[in-house]
């Protein structure tokens, strides 16, 4: 009669289809990317607040950048938790590729623009060698999952 918890917790998705599937891991990755892209923003925060006023030598665009990075990273956090709440993993080949895509550009994003705040204020010139490439992959990604809902809406008119 008693069956063993393992066997209780997958029950749900041994019936699943493969959407389901997708739906429920790209939401388990945004959620916890996306967690943890907060926590990250308020311990970089702390940081920012004990670390900057210390450091005579920083000067204001060094300041800038830190903290715009910082505010970057609470977006690409906030997107994250937003899909990984409300993604809805579409039935169309093509459109679940794209939203696919986009997943894993702004699953990337909050990585990219952690390392930012660390090492662009101070080993960095003019080029932004992480907050460039995780901005254009905010976009990107956000434009995708749009292209994505899109694409599937013409196709089921």
């Amino acid at each position: 009669m008693s069956q063993s918890r393992s066997a209780i917790d997958t029950k749900p998705y041994a019936r699943a289809g493969q959407a389901d599937r997708s739906k429920i891991l790209l939401r388990c990755l945004h959620l916890t990317v996306g967690l943890l892209g907060l926590l990250a923003f308020l311990l970089t925060g702390l940081y920012l607040y004990l670390e900057l006023p210390d450091r005579g030598d920083t000067l204001q665009v060094y300041s800038m950048l830190y903290r715009a990075n910082h505010i970057y990273l609470l977006c690409a956090a906030l997107l994250n938790v937003q899909l990984g709440c409300y993604l809805s993993v579409l039935n169309l080949p093509l459109a679940r590729g794209l939203q696919w895509t986009g997943s894993l550009l702004l699953l990337l994003a909050p990585a990219l623009l952690l390392l930012a705040i660390f090492d662009e204020p101070v080993n960095s010139g003019p080029e932004l060698p992480y907050t460039l490439p995780a901005v254009i992959a905010l976009f990107a990604g956000v434009t995708l999952h749009a292209a994505a809902r899109v694409l599937a809406r013409r196709q089921s008119r």
